[in-house]
């Protein structure tokens, strides 16, 4: 998460070899790019595959007829997501004593959508809101910490609904043939082992120093150790800077609990959109429904947590067109369109307002340059 290199550029954007040894990496623009473009070539396959088994024409009609209403309500649910996504993040930064303003760690918080989902298995947000916070004269040491336990939260929380869902396992699954449940195991045990790693790395001494271990004898592999080896001091470092934290974090319990409910909150919303979306294509949804379909998105998304392409783009739309077709009983038909209705806010239009966040934010960070400079000069 740190890289070992000599000065940091004033434009982050252009330069990923040259930071301090603090500071998080910056953001290469050229690799985000070529990460857009592949979830576009990435997204139409899908789609390709997708049509080769329904009929595009009737999609299309579908789209057309949409009930505006319903769509609002669920471009409401994207916004209060949205907004309030960042809370937990402000939250720890305040217990932190961080010198930084709410509209800073609100920004660094809400920028992290955009670069979960231009990275495999969402993880590319992490680093670059320690670079970000670096940009604030917030030492990696210190931010990398915090933002793990604003992980550890949002883990905590899904987790939580996850189990939840559990509970309508059989309604759920119906439709996973016996060639592909095994991917509803591997997705369950995933988000819980993430879980339950970043938890141990966070608080226990010896769990760190075990893996520290087992990554140094694979090192004494010449063939892993030339790739490996470069990883482990790191690793080490990480996992310092996360203890370091979260022994303080954790001394505000109340305020970690805020955290996680925060982000419980926000994914009562989220998790809502399907709804909303299928009411959109008229489809016969009361209100009393509502929870099931919270819970069933929760179980769609948690069966594809394994997928390692960006945003887990293939598999989610899968699980959402299996999932839902068979919970509420609709036609293949509708069952595709609710899932490019639901993709297109929920990844492609949070991905647009997540990185105009970030823009804001370089934004304000360069105004704040800009004004440190007259006032050095006005000094001198």
């Amino acid at each position: 998460m740190a890289e070992n290199t000599n000065e940091t550029t004033e434009n982050n954007l252009d330069d990923i070899s040259k930071t301090t040894k603090e500071e998080g990496r910056p953001v290469n623009r050229k690799k985000t790019l070529i990460s857009v473009l592949l979830i576009l070539l990435i997204t139409v396959i899908v789609f390709i595959v997708f049509f080769n088994f329904n009929d595009i024409n009737a999609t299309i009609d579908l789209i057309k007829t949409v009930d505006g209403r319903n769509m609002a309500y669920a471009l409401l649910c994207l916004l209060a997501y949205a907004g309030l996504w960042p809370l937990s993040l402000c939250l720890i930064a305040k217990k932190n004593s961080f010198k930084t303003h709410f509209l800073d760690n609100y920004c660094i918080g809400l920028s992290e959508h955009f670069f979960n989902s231009v990275t495999p298995f969402s993880t590319g947000g992490q680093p670059v809101q320690v670079y970000l916070y670096t940009q604030k004269k917030i030492r990696a040491s210190e931010s990398t910490g915090m933002i793990v336990m604003n992980f550890i939260a949002l883990m905590i929380a899904t987790n939580i609904f996850a189990i939840a869902a559990l509970f309508y396992y059989g309604r759920f699954s119906e439709k996973f043939s016996s060639s592909t449940i095994w991917m509803i195991g591997l997705g369950f045990a995933m988000n819980l082992f993430t879980l339950v790693f970043m938890i141990l790395m966070a608080r226990s001494k010896f769990v760190h120093d075990l893996f520290v271990r087992i990554l140094n004898y694979f090192c004494k592999f010449k063939f892993i150790g030339k790739h490996l080896s470069k990883a482990v001091p790191a690793f080490n470092n990480y996992c310092a800077n996360a203890q370091a934290a979260a022994k303080e974090i954790f001394s505000h319990v109340w305020s970690f609990i805020a955290a996680i409910i925060l982000k419980m909150i926000a994914l009562v919303f989220y998790y809502a959109i399907p709804f909303f979306v299928l009411r959109a294509l008229y489809v016969d949804l009361t209100y009393d429904v509502l929870p099931f379909i919270i819970l069933a998105s929760a179980f769609a998304i948690t069966t594809m947590v394994w997928v390692p392409t960006p945003g887990g783009t293939g598999g989610i739309e899968f699980a959402f067109t299996t999932i839902f077709t068979t919970f509420t009983g609709v036609t293949q038909t509708i069952g595709l369109t609710g899932m490019i209705l639901w993709r297109a806010l929920t990844y492609y239009l949070l991905m647009l307002i997540s990185f105009i966040a970030y823009l804001i934010f370089e934004i304000m960070v360069k105004k704040n340059k800009a004004k440190e400079v007259v006032e050095g000069e006005v000094k001198q």
